[in-house]
Protein backbone atom coordinates (compact mmCIF):
# COMPACT_ATOMS: atom_id res chain seq x y z
CA UNK A 1 0.00 0.00 0.00
CA UNK A 2 2.87 1.99 0.76
CA UNK A 3 4.53 1.48 -2.44
CA UNK A 4 1.09 2.87 -4.30
CA UNK A 5 1.01 5.96 -2.24
CA UNK A 6 4.72 6.71 -3.18
CA UNK A 7 3.89 5.90 -6.46
CA UNK A 8 0.98 8.20 -6.82
CA UNK A 9 3.08 11.26 -5.17
CA UNK A 10 5.64 10.40 -8.24
CA UNK A 11 3.23 10.61 -10.81
CA UNK A 12 1.20 13.63 -9.22
CA UNK A 13 5.09 15.59 -9.14
CA UNK A 14 5.21 14.47 -12.68
CA UNK A 15 1.96 15.84 -13.11
CA UNK A 16 2.72 19.38 -11.26
CA UNK A 17 6.54 19.34 -13.79
CA UNK A 18 4.34 19.03 -16.54
CA UNK A 19 1.40 21.57 -16.12
CA UNK A 20 4.33 23.68 -14.72
CA UNK A 21 6.23 24.02 -17.99
CA UNK A 22 2.47 23.80 -20.09
CA UNK A 23 1.97 27.48 -17.62
CA UNK A 24 5.23 29.08 -19.31
CA UNK A 25 5.13 27.55 -22.50
CA UNK A 26 1.36 29.27 -22.49
CA UNK A 27 3.11 32.69 -21.57
CA UNK A 28 5.67 32.54 -24.44
CA UNK A 29 3.03 31.51 -26.74
CA UNK A 30 0.98 34.88 -26.01
CA UNK A 31 4.57 36.69 -26.47
CA UNK A 32 4.75 35.35 -29.63
CA UNK A 33 1.18 36.13 -30.64
CA UNK A 34 1.79 39.38 -29.34
CA UNK A 35 4.61 39.81 -31.69
CA UNK A 36 2.58 38.54 -34.43
CA UNK A 37 -0.19 41.50 -33.90
CA UNK A 38 2.93 44.22 -34.06
CA UNK A 39 4.09 42.68 -37.23
CA UNK A 40 0.69 42.91 -38.77
CA UNK A 41 -0.18 46.48 -36.69
CA UNK A 42 3.27 47.91 -38.38
CA UNK A 43 2.55 46.75 -41.91
CA UNK A 44 -0.53 48.34 -41.72
CA UNK A 45 0.60 51.67 -40.55
CA UNK A 46 3.61 51.57 -42.95
CA UNK A 47 0.93 51.44 -45.75
CA UNK A 48 -1.22 53.58 -44.45
CA UNK A 49 2.05 56.20 -44.18
CA UNK A 50 2.81 55.23 -47.47
CA UNK A 51 -0.65 55.95 -49.18
CA UNK A 52 -1.00 59.64 -47.60
CA UNK A 53 2.48 60.57 -49.11
CA UNK A 54 1.89 59.11 -52.37
CA UNK A 55 -1.81 60.94 -52.39
CA UNK A 56 0.60 63.95 -51.30
CA UNK A 57 -1.64 64.31 -48.04
CA UNK A 58 0.33 65.35 -44.85
CA UNK A 59 0.66 61.84 -43.38
CA UNK A 60 0.65 62.59 -39.72
CA UNK A 61 1.54 60.05 -36.66
CA UNK A 62 2.69 60.24 -33.11
CA UNK A 63 6.12 59.55 -32.32
CA UNK A 64 6.99 58.26 -29.09
CA UNK A 65 9.40 60.88 -27.13
CA UNK A 66 9.75 58.68 -23.94
CA UNK A 67 8.08 57.91 -20.35
CA UNK A 68 4.84 56.92 -22.49
CA UNK A 69 4.44 60.54 -23.88
CA UNK A 70 4.02 61.47 -27.34
CA UNK A 71 4.07 64.05 -29.55
CA UNK A 72 1.93 64.28 -33.42
CA UNK A 73 4.64 64.53 -36.27
CA UNK A 74 4.20 65.04 -39.95
CA UNK A 75 6.26 62.33 -41.83
CA UNK A 76 8.28 63.94 -44.69
CA UNK A 77 9.29 60.62 -46.18
CA UNK A 78 6.86 57.07 -45.38
CA UNK A 79 9.15 55.69 -47.98
CA UNK A 80 12.41 54.92 -45.77
CA UNK A 81 11.71 52.83 -42.98
CA UNK A 82 14.10 51.79 -39.84
CA UNK A 83 13.46 48.29 -39.33
CA UNK A 84 14.83 46.10 -36.42
CA UNK A 85 16.51 43.13 -37.51
CA UNK A 86 17.14 41.49 -34.08
CA UNK A 87 20.35 42.18 -31.49
CA UNK A 88 20.48 45.44 -31.36
CA UNK A 89 20.81 45.70 -35.39
CA UNK A 90 18.56 48.15 -37.47
CA UNK A 91 18.62 48.77 -41.13
CA UNK A 92 17.07 51.82 -43.68
CA UNK A 93 14.69 49.69 -45.89
CA UNK A 94 12.14 51.11 -48.52
CA UNK A 95 8.40 50.71 -47.50
CA UNK A 96 7.85 47.63 -49.39
CA UNK A 97 11.20 46.04 -48.04
CA UNK A 98 10.24 46.86 -44.56
CA UNK A 99 6.90 45.46 -45.37
CA UNK A 100 8.87 42.26 -46.85
CA UNK A 101 11.07 41.69 -43.99
CA UNK A 102 8.03 41.86 -41.35
CA UNK A 103 6.30 39.43 -43.31
CA UNK A 104 9.37 36.88 -43.15
CA UNK A 105 9.67 37.58 -39.52
CA UNK A 106 5.83 37.20 -39.03
CA UNK A 107 6.09 34.26 -41.02
CA UNK A 108 8.74 32.76 -38.81
CA UNK A 109 7.48 34.04 -35.34
CA UNK A 110 4.13 31.77 -36.33
CA UNK A 111 6.03 28.69 -37.10
CA UNK A 112 7.62 29.28 -34.11
CA UNK A 113 4.00 28.95 -32.50
CA UNK A 114 2.85 26.10 -34.03
CA UNK A 115 5.53 24.62 -32.82
CA UNK A 116 5.15 25.62 -28.81
CA UNK A 117 1.31 24.53 -29.96
CA UNK A 118 2.50 21.01 -30.75
CA UNK A 119 4.73 21.04 -27.58
CA UNK A 120 1.48 22.28 -25.73
CA UNK A 121 -0.33 19.50 -27.22
CA UNK A 122 2.67 17.05 -25.95
CA UNK A 123 2.60 18.44 -22.41
CA UNK A 124 -1.22 18.04 -22.15
CA UNK A 125 -1.63 14.15 -23.31
CA UNK A 126 1.35 13.92 -20.86
CA UNK A 127 -0.74 15.00 -18.10
CA UNK A 128 -3.82 13.20 -18.97
CA UNK A 129 -1.53 9.83 -19.62
CA UNK A 130 -0.46 10.47 -16.00
CA UNK A 131 -3.79 11.16 -14.78
CA UNK A 132 -5.09 8.14 -16.28
CA UNK A 133 -2.21 5.98 -14.41
CA UNK A 134 -3.15 7.99 -10.69
CA UNK A 135 -6.71 6.32 -11.40
CA UNK A 136 -6.10 2.97 -12.13
CA UNK A 137 -3.64 3.06 -9.27
CA UNK A 138 -6.47 4.75 -6.48
CA UNK A 139 -7.76 2.62 -4.27
CA UNK A 140 -11.64 1.10 -5.35
CA UNK A 141 -10.75 2.32 -8.79
CA UNK A 142 -8.67 -1.18 -9.96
Amino acid sequence: MAEVSEEIRNLAARHQEFQRQAEALKQEMSMVKASVSSCDQTIVTINELKAASEAGKAAETMVPVGFGSYVYAEVKNANRVIVNLGAGFSAEETAEEAIETLNRRKEQLTKIFEQMNASLTQFVQGMQTLEAEAAKLQPGQA
